[in-house]
């Protein structure tokens, strides 16, 4: 099963025969027949608890309850999931070569991977976090924004949690032109001269996603706000409520370069403001009238 997201690829494969690989309704839009110039393949193996032990490695990061990193010798890196649902052991754990080209795993028998002779590869946060460190090896960067196509421009209305991004999602949706990539999520690449943002299956509540792209056109910070407005923004206050919405990864000097680099080239080539709204369609008109 090959999952395809702002161009690249993830493959994900059963070490053993007769296993079926399945995904839930977000995810299907976004798999692909074909692995693709750029993907990585991954390979699973079903396990039971207690699951033999791996080596461990110097720890990258830690949520301290879904899932850790660990630096391994060769670069090699180790990502380990667990959640209280399904016991003290981890019940997705794979190791990756240094450039997340190739993953060797097991997933514990009767977690959400693993049961009845089925197979779901993709559970949050798993591929989300893959996809993440391929992304800051020089790919593009992963956002928190909701991602609007409308008269072949793309919109990108940033914000973090409860900032607006659902109910803009809503707003756009209801217009006839508009396409919502995603509500919650959107992958940023560069190619060539042009800027483009992709649809991700990771939806926030608005449950809103698009396998598709289009070139970036205009950037709005989201702010709540009594009355509509639009805001120019500083160079540097641009970058950093870019970066502010981004998912950086701070244990890896070269990826974090990477991001903030492309953040910055971004802000002189696109314009970024901040979209001061009162979560009516009436913020819809304004972006439309003066700000694209």
């Amino acid at each position: 099963m090959v999952l395809e997201i702002a161009g690249i690829g993830l493959e994900v494969r059963a070490a053993e025969p007769g296993i079926v690989l399945v995904t839930d309704a977000a995810h299907e839009p976004f798999l692909a027949e074909d692995r693709g110039d750029d993907c990585a393949s991954i390979v699973l193996a079903p396990v039971t608890s207690p699951r033999p032990p791996r080596r461990g490695g110097k720890t990258l990061f830690d949520t301290g309850t879904v899932w850790r990193l660990e630096a391994l010798d060769g670069g090699h890196h180790l990502l380990t999931l667990r959640s209280p649902l399904y016991g003290a052991d981890p019940y997705l754990v794979v190791e990756f070569d240094p450039q997340y080209t190739r993953g060797q795993g097991e997933t514990l028998d009767g977690g959400p991977h693993l049961a009845g002779g089925t197979m779901h590869p993709f559970v949050y946060p798993f591929d989300e976090v893959v996809f993440l460190a391929r992304l800051a090896r020089g790919r593009g960067v992963l956002v928190h924004a909701c991602g609007v196509a409308h008269a072949g421009r793309g919109i990108l209305l940033l914000g973090t949690s409860g900032a607006g991004k659902s109910t803009s999602a809503r707003l756009w949706s209801d217009r006839p032109a508009s396409r919502v990539l995603s509500d919650d999520r959107i992958v940023i690449r560069h190619d060539a001269d042009t800027y483009r943002i992709y649809g991700t299956p990771w939806h926030g509540e608005a449950e809103l996603s698009l396998a598709t792209r289009i070139p970036l056109a205009d950037v709005y910070l989201l702010v709540q706000a009594p009355a509509n407005e639009i805001r120019p923004l500083p160079r540097p206050a641009a970058v950093a409520s870019l970066f502010g919405c981004t998912f950086p990864l701070f244990y890896d000097e070269t990826a974090l370069s990477f991001t903030l680099g492309i953040l910055d080239r971004l802000a002189t080539r696109v314009p970024v403001r901040e979209l001061r709204f009162t979560r009516e369609r009436e913020a819809v008109d304004l972006v439309l009238r003066e700000g694209v």
